[in-house]
């Protein structure tokens, strides 16, 4: 049996442990992508990730804690890509609209690893959980500067946030050449800017011309 996680477990287990984590994770994100969690048994995810069993209730509560981290590490890995593409973007509608565009990339380029997103805990779609701090700073951003005109910041974040899965959803069932996920960006996202104010001309110009920029050919 192995020692609890408060003792101090030898050198030898503390390393296999530390190795075991990084291969549940990797076997559950190619698992997840091709069945919904409620398909897999624990004992599935732990052969495919050549581990015993009692080291994926080490590390985990069950398979949907399982399934809901390696989702949050997957959101994780694209607000970091949403935060690069923006640094030194000011405008909060430019920023938003960069942001959204990511996601479609991310689906175009990395189909498995977007399916996960949707399928993600329904927690995450709150608006004041952690991994939506972004969104909601450029939002806040917005309004304080006047750039948006939007009452609701929660309700706006809802709006987006539906948007984004849209587009993941659409881009994932469709499988858009560039060009048709270009206009299905632009389509869905100029009536959300229209909600925070901005006016139709304005907020297609704005959006073709970063879809242009960050979903290419």
């Amino acid at each position: 049996m192995e020692p609890s996680p408060t003792s101090s477990p030898p050198p030898s287990l503390s390393r296999r442990r530390a190795k075991t984590k990084p291969a549940l994770l990797q076997a559950g994100l190619k698992l997840l992508a091709e069945r919904p969690v409620d398909s897999l048994s624990i004992d599935e995810i732990v052969e495919a990730a050549n581990v015993a069993k009692g080291s994926f209730f080490y590390h985990f509560a069950d398979k949907h804690s399982f399934a809901r981290e390696i989702a949050a590490g997957v959101r994780v890995e694209v607000e970091a890509t949403v935060s690069e593409i923006n640094r030194g973007v000011t405008d909060p509608a430019l920023r938003v609209a960069r942001g959204m565009a990511q996601f479609v990339v991310f689906a175009l380029n990395q189909p498995e690893k977007a399916s996960l997103v949707l399928s993600a805990d329904w927690r995450s779609i709150d608006p004041r959980h952690s991994l939506n701090a972004g969104l909601r700073a450029d939002l806040e951003l917005g309004v304080n500067s006047g750039r948006f005109d939007c009452r609701d910041i929660d309700a706006a974040m809802l709006n987006l946030i539906g948007a984004a899965n849209v587009l993941i959803g659409r881009v994932l069932f469709d499988k858009p050449d560039s060009a048709d996920a270009r206009r299905l960006y632009v389509s869905v996202l100029a009536f959300a800017y229209r909600g925070l104010g901005l006016g139709l001309q304005e907020a297609e110009a704005l959006l073709e011309s970063v879809a242009s920029q960050l979903i290419p050919d």
